[in-house]
């Protein structure tokens, strides 16, 4: 997992305590855009259980807590507790990468069989093979030159030097004048007295938040770095 950090301005409206938009450069957007890429099973284990996303958490747990002995093979339970993605290998060259499932290997059960007969491949370890056999056998392959990006380009979004602006519930758009003016008379804010720039750090653990926040509300980047604080008890009561 990356543990490089970026900074973030976001825009605030102090009146009102929340995050109007987020100006940043294509790091940051690559970084947002990667959360489609990952399998639902990775983002429940990344967010952490206990954070409830509907059904899909108690299903996840179940998956977790079912005798290896119910299902197929052992692999089974790792393919769906570790899914992997497909956009692996691009996803390594962002700045923070929260996804922290173990690079992709190759199984066979034999050469023979699985190249020249069956012509399977896992990428799991102990996969189960056409055959009956089990896939343990890792494939070694010859490393090539691998397609990546431009130096001039991010991982997801072409060029270097492109501004967005990222509304909180995660719009993601252009920096201009025109785009900003817009997104506040839609907001109704007309004094920009009531706006200040604030600079934050994005790490994993930042980036996490985000993801998990991303899944459950419409006001991220406001319920990521300026959460509502509870009540104190018996506050109202007369």
């Amino acid at each position: 997992m990356a543990t490089t950090q970026m900074s973030l301005k976001l825009v605030v409206d102090k009146k009102m305590n929340r995050v109007v938009f987020a100006e940043c450069g294509n790091d940051f957007v690559d970084v947002l855009l990667s959360f489609l890429t990952m399998p639902i099973g990775t983002i429940i284990r990344l967010t952490g259980k206990e954070s409830k996303i509907g059904g899909m958490s108690t299903l996840y747990e179940s998956a977790e807590d079912l005798d290896v002995n119910l299902l197929q093979t052992d692999a089974c339970k790792k393919m769906l507790l570790h899914p992997r993605n497909a956009s692996e290998e691009p996803c390594k060259n962002l700045k923070v990468n929260i996804d922290d499932t173990e690079p992709t290997k190759y199984y066979v059960c034999s050469w023979d069989c699985c190249v020249y007969k069956h012509e399977l491949v896992s990428t799991f370890y102990n996969a189960k093979c056409r055959c009956g056999q089990s896939m343990k056998k890792q494939m070694i392959f010859n490393k090539k030159a691998e397609c990546v990006a431009s130096s001039k380009d991010g991982v997801f979004v072409k060029g270097t030097y492109m501004r967005f602006i990222i509304r909180d519930d995660l719009q993601v758009f252009p920096a201009s004048m025109k785009a900003t003016f817009t997104l506040l008379n839609e907001l109704g804010i007309s004094d920009a007295s009531v706006l200040e720039e604030r600079n934050v750090n994005i790490g994993a653990a930042e980036a996490a938040s985000l993801l998990k926040a991303s899944l459950i509300s419409k006001s991220v980047f406001t319920d990521v770095f300026y959460p509502k604080k509870p009540k104190p008890l018996g506050a109202g009561i007369l």
